[in-house]
Formats: structure tokens, sequence, C-alpha cells
């Protein structure tokens, strides 16, 4: 990333930003001494960048294109620019895509994408071409809801006055016949002095991935693989200018990635693959489900901005979000017989509003508002004909029965919140906010899957409920920021904030153990096993952070520097028989360094360096502190680029490297380096990029295929079956017309 341009632009990472469409935004070309006087939009209020006590970086249009078009996904390409973001993955999921070791708030426009039931798709949202910026904030914060404990992603869409586009991709490994992904983009916007508006239509097919060996990548049928996927996002927005300090805007978005139905994955004759038998094992056309892999989502977004309500600016927002995401079909096992094939829809219905009052008093700047998000997620988990389905190789999946797969439940979220900054003198200023969070948790009474599936099925003819219920938290959450101006070129900052994080609802609720009585044709709950909202208040985890930071830029170097260190006064532990969770008093801890640094070597040669060093450790039952498991923690990373231009053309080769991880237990994630080549060239009113990605074709497992092999073998098979290969090496080329 142009950590010049970061740092001296547009760098907020908050709700209003999005609010407000007709915002000026800072030029990308803003001198060094310059970045004083750019105004800027954090926490919640316009601020100048120099007043911004914090870790901010700019994801720009021409950054996320170049690694777009370069035939990286969205998370990937994530991964590259923002230091403090782990790399990804080549499946569905972004589970373990962390910020500095904790989760992540994504959101669209300033709607959050974040649920009670955290399901790890908030990056499997939107196609970059519908894109115009990338806002991050690293760090918890306390100004906004829960979830926010390692950093806040704002997604900004393209509005009515950007260019009018056609783009067409293709990428390939020439591995296969069906190695061939395509993408195909179009959009019409339409802007005069008063109105926006701006419809496009984005298009993306991926066949076969092959690793660095050139095998295919085995399909991931826990949290869903890529690969046959079709995805489609149609977005438009309006825009309206009323008077020259009214307006309001809308955004409708309808996003689907979904698998195409015809492949899937092939266990091996009698579905051998499950105990260790590997032969045959590939991806293959056949699969005959109900259910398919997929993640369909419907956003709506409202928006009012009045900047003349007794000289202060009011902003409203109001939005609705449904999604609905579908598993892949897949087996456990029962010693050595195969116990079942199930797989599972989950679902979310959210809605809200936000309103800001901001304005100015001398030296004083100021912000409140009230914020109110509800949603409500329900699961069902369809099994199949286990015999039909083994015969098939886990190809034919024919539905038999369905039961919940979790509790229901409705959390509803208010807020009150405001945002302080002050100027304390000439080079001083602090910054201190307060959010007064309050959550209302209803979970329905919900039977115990085992136990659904014997009364489904006719073994019993009933079986005990575990209770819902309700449950209330409040909880106050603090941050406080000083910033100091050590000259034109220079800032130091150091600040504290709080972050609060509701565990997952629906893992955690809903256990218990049954029994059946001699004589008795139902089951009945053991005493003392049951986890419900009566007798097991789910604790509320809440972060404190700590941040040092400093940044530079003189015109050919720049420079951002932070130190943080993050303390949880709670910790998640998985049962990996059940994959449910449990919430302990325990603490965790996590400290780091954030760093990236880029220099303009001549007018034609730049280079940069990013890292992310962290250490996550949490408290054992006798009070030692011991590593986070590798399935949760972050690993350390570094990236790099080196970038020339001559003339109208440009070639970048950049690496990104993530370290070893190996926790207390001896489980290691192992680390790997990559390197990409790319080229773009300006061409009849659009530009043609070309880009050879994995350049060395280094064979390597991504973080998520190592995790998945802790969590899912072997009740649910092999090693072997979990074990996700990164993509070999492989050509992109695209071009996109702007008109």
């Amino acid at each position: 990333m142009d950590m010049k341009k970061t740092t001296l632009t547009l760098i907020a990472s908050s709700l209003l930003c999005a609010l407000n469409p007709f915002t000026v935004h800072a030029d990308d070309n803003q001198a060094s001494g310059e970045y004083e006087h750019i105004l800027v939009t954090a926490n919640r209020t316009e601020q100048k960048i120099s007043d911004i006590a914090g870790t901010v970086w700019l994801v720009n249009l021409e950054e996320l294109q170049s690694q777009i078009n370069a035939g990286h996904d969205f998370k990937t390409s994530l991964a590259q620019l923002i230091p403090s973001l782990d790399l990804a993955s080549t499946t569905r999921t972004n589970y373990g895509q962390n910020m500095r070791g904790r989760q992540m708030v994504v959101m669209i426009d300033g709607v959050s994408l974040n649920s009670s039931r955290g399901i790890s798709r908030h990056l499997d949202a939107i196609d970059p071409f519908n894109i115009s910026r990338i806002e991050v904030l690293s760090g918890g914060t306390a100004i906004y809801g829960g979830g926010s404990t390692g950093g806040v992603i704002n997604i900004i869409t393209k509005q009515g006055d950007e260019d009018n586009a056609v783009k067409v991709g293709i990428h390939s490994g020439f591995a296969g016949s069906d190695d061939l992904d395509t993408a195909l983009a179009g959009a019409y916007g339409f802007a005069n002095a008063n109105t926006k508006a701006r419809i496009s239509l984005a298009y993306n097919k991926v066949s076969a991935l092959y690793d660095g060996d050139g095998d295919a990548i085995v399909m991931d049928t826990t949290q869903s693989g890529l690969q046959y996927t079709d995805s489609l996002d149609l977005m438009a927005s309006l825009s309206h200018k009323f008077t020259d300090s009214q307006s309001v805007s809308v955004m409708v978005q309808k996003y689907k990635n979904e698998s195409d139905g015809e492949h899937g994955l092939y266990f091996g004759d009698n579905a051998n693959a499950l105990f260790g038998d590997m032969t045959g094992v590939e991806i293959r056309k056949g699969l005959d489900s109900d259910h398919i892999p997929k993640t369909d989502r419907s956003l709506v977004n409202v928006n009012y901005v009045n900047s003349d309500i007794f000289s202060k600016t009011l902003n409203i927002q109001a939005f609705a979000r449904e999604e609905i995401f579908d598993f892949y079909p897949r087996p456990r096992l029962s010693g050595n017989t195969i116990a079942n094939f199930s797989s599972s829809e989950q679902n979310t219905d959210a809605h809200g509003f936000k309103f800001v009052l901001s304005g100015t008093l001398d030296k004083l700047s100021f912000a409140y508002g009230f914020d109110y998000d509800s949603e409500e997620f329900d699961a069902l988990q369809t099994y199949y004909d286990t015999e039909i389905a083994q015969q098939s190789g886990g190809l034919v999946m024919q539905s038999i029965y369905a039961v919940d797969r979790y509790p229901g439940f409705e959390v509803d979220a208010s807020a009150l919140f405001t945002q302080l900054h002050y100027q304390v003198l000439e080079d001083l200023a602090v910054s201190a906010g307060y959010r007064r969070q309050n959550m209302d948790n209803t979970v329905h009474d919900f039977v115990g899957t085992g136990a659904a599936i014997k009364v489904t099925t006719g073994e019993v003819s009933s079986a005990e409920a575990i209770q819902g219920g309700s449950t209330d938290y409040n909880v106050n959450l603090f941050n406080l920021g000083v910033i100091y101006d050590i000259n034109d070129n220079q800032q130091v900052w150091f600040n504290s904030a709080e972050a609060f994080e509701l565990p997952n609802v629906a893992k955690f609720y809903g256990k218990g153990k049954y029994q059946q009585q001699d004589g008795s044709d139902s089951l009945t709950l053991v005493e003392g096993t049951v986890v419900d909202v009566n007798n097991s208040a789910l604790a509320g985890i809440k972060t404190d952070s700590l941040e040092l930071g400093w940044r530079f830029g003189n015109g050919d170097l720049s420079a951002q520097v932070a130190a943080y260190y993050t303390n949880s006064d709670h910790k998640i532990t998985y049962d990996k028989k059940t994959l449910l969770i449990a919430v302990s008093d325990s603490k965790t801890r996590t400290r780091g360094i954030e760093a990236q640094v880029d220099y303009d070597i001549s007018a034609a040669w730049r280079a940069g360096v990013a890292t992310h060093l962290i250490l996550s450790e949490a408290e054992d039952s006798n009070g030692d502190w011991k590593k986070v498991a590798v399935t949760q923690a972050s690993s350390s990373k570094f990236t790099s680029y080196l970038a020339w231009q001559g003339g109208d053309l440009n070639v970048r080769l950049q690496s990104k490297t993530m370290f070893d991880l190996k926790d207390d237990a001896n489980r290691k994630i192992d680390g790997y380096s990559l390197f990409d080549l790319t080229a773009s060239y300006p061409l009849a009113d659009g530009k043609v990029q070309f880009a050879v990605n994995n350049l060395f074709g280094e064979s390597y497992t991504t973080q998520w295929g190592k995790r998945a092999i802790y969590f899912y073998s072997p009740k649910y098979g092999p090693e072997s079956l979990y074990d996700h290969k990164g993509r070999g090496r492989s050509f992109a080329l695209t071009y996109q017309y702007n008109f």
C-alpha cells in the first residue's frame, strides 16, 4: 500500500463517511506538510487527520483493482494491503482472518455484516468491482458496538460519479482443461449537480483449483470451498441533494455466491476416503443434493444528512439485511462406521437505525448519537440417507429429515455514545469517548439435535426441551487518545480503548445430556448437564487495548509504526467433538507491532515493506500464561513490494510471508512465502493488466487448511481431507474499459 497516500488522505473507518454521499474527500496527492488541513471522518464525526490518535489505513480504488485484476480474491487482496490483517484461505470462510489477533467488524457503507452467530463470511459479501475504497481502523474501538475488538473495515461503494466501465478477466493455472476462472462486470452511472445514480452487475465464475504440485485442491466440505462456484453482485444506488444542507441516499444490493450444483467431492468407492483410503478422491460431476453451498445476502441502506440543524450536522441511517448461508453436505464418523451425512442452512435477518449529531464549539468538536440493531437467527440441519450417500461416494444426497441445528435467538442492541476532541495546544490534542451498550438476548426453547433426531425417526415419542429465556447485558465503554505534532512531518499518539463482544450465542446455549428411563418412551434431560439461559449466563467479553504510535512523511519516505497491547477478561474454548463453545473466566492478552514503510527510490522506482508481529496468550487454570491455540491465534506476517513505472507501463513485484505458528500443545501451522508479478498498461480508454501469481509455484497449506485438520480430523475423516492447499502458479489477464 502507498503509505504516503495512506497517511495523508482520507483514512477513517466510520459510519459517517458512508452517510453523506456528497462529502468532499481529500485529494490523494496532498503534500506531506498539508495533512493537518485534510478533513476526514473518524469516530463518527468529521475530523482532521492530525486529530486521529490511532492506526488507520486507506485502500484506494487503484490499489484494490491492481490486486483483484491480478486474479486475487477479495480476502487475499485485503491481506496484502492491510498490515494487521491475517493472510487468507482459498475457501469461502474468513474464519481466523483476524485483525491484531482479534475479531473485526466488516461494514458496507456503514452497515455492519457481523452477527451474534459469527459464520465468518463477512468478506464473502461484495464484488470488488463495486468498491470505491476501503477504510480501516486497526485495534479495539469503544465507539462502535460488539465485535470491534481487533479493528473496523468499512467498505465504501461506488457512486454515480464514478467512471462507467466494462470489465472482462480470465485467470488460469493451465493445470487442466477446467482450470479457468472468468470475470465479467459492467456499470452505468449518472450524475448532475444534485443527483447521482449507479447500477452495476458483476459476475465471477471459479472452476477447478490446483496447488503448487499440479494436484487438484480438495474441496472444503466444512465451510464450503470456492471450486465450481458462480457469484453475482447486483447493486443500485441513488442519492439526491434537496438543498445545500440536505441530502438522502439509497443503496440496494443483492449478492449471491453459489455452487454450480453439479460438482461435488467424491470420497472414493463406498466413501473409503473417510477411513483413510484416498484412492480415487476427486471433484467430479454428479452431485445430487437438495442443499448446495451458497452465500445469499440482500441489503438495503437508506441515509439522510442535514448539515444545518442549529449549526450542527445530523446523520440518520436505516438498514435491513437478510442472509442465507448453506453449507456442503459432510459426513460424521462414529468409530469405524459413517454415522450420517448432513448439511446446515443458517439464516439471519437484521435491521436497525443510527443517528449522529455533530458540531464544533471553539476548540472543541463533538458528536453524540444513538444506535439500534436487531437480529434474528435460526438454523436447520438436513440429514441424508446414509446408505445412498456412502454407496455414491458422497455424491447423491437424498434428504430424509431435518431438525434444528442450533437454538434460535434474537438480539436487540442499543447504545448511546459520545465522542469529543479538544485542541489543548497548537501541537497537542486530546480525544475522549463513551458508549453505553445494552444487549437483550432472547433464546428459544430447543431440543438437542441428537434427541430431536430420535424423535423424528420414531425411536422415541418425545424429548424434553432445553428451556429458553432472556438475558440482558449492559456495558460501559471508554476511549481516550492523545496526539502530538512533533513537526509538520511527524506525529506521535497514544490511545486507550475498550471494546465488547458477545460470544456465539447459538454455539453456547442448547446443550445438555439426555437419558431414557426404563419403560419410558421419552427422553429427559440429566440434571446438572444443561446449558440454558436460566442457569448458565453467557458472559460478554470486554477487551482493553493500549496503543502507542508514530507516523512520518516527508515526500519521498513515509512510515507508520504502532505497538499495542490488548487484554480480555474471558476466554472462549472449543469442544472438538461437538464444535460448540464455552466461555471461561480466564484472561487472554495480545501484544504486537504493526508497521509499514514506503520509499520513493527515484522517479521510476518505489519500494515498501510492512509487517505485523504478534503474540497471543491465555491464562490457564493455574494462572500461568500459555500460547493461544493455533486454531484461534494469528500468525505474524511480512509483505513487501518493488514497483517500477516507465512511461505508461507499470510493473510490480510483491511478496507475502506468513511465519510459523506453534502453541504449547505442540500443534503447528507452517508458514510460507509467496511472490506475485504484475504489469499494467493503458489501452484504448482502459487498462490491461497481466499477472503471475505464486510466481515460483510454491506448494503450501493455508492457515485455514491446517486449522481445519485440528478441528475436523479424525471425527470427520482423515487429515488429508482437510489439508486445504493454496493455489499454485497461475496467470491472470484483465481488461477494463471506462466510458
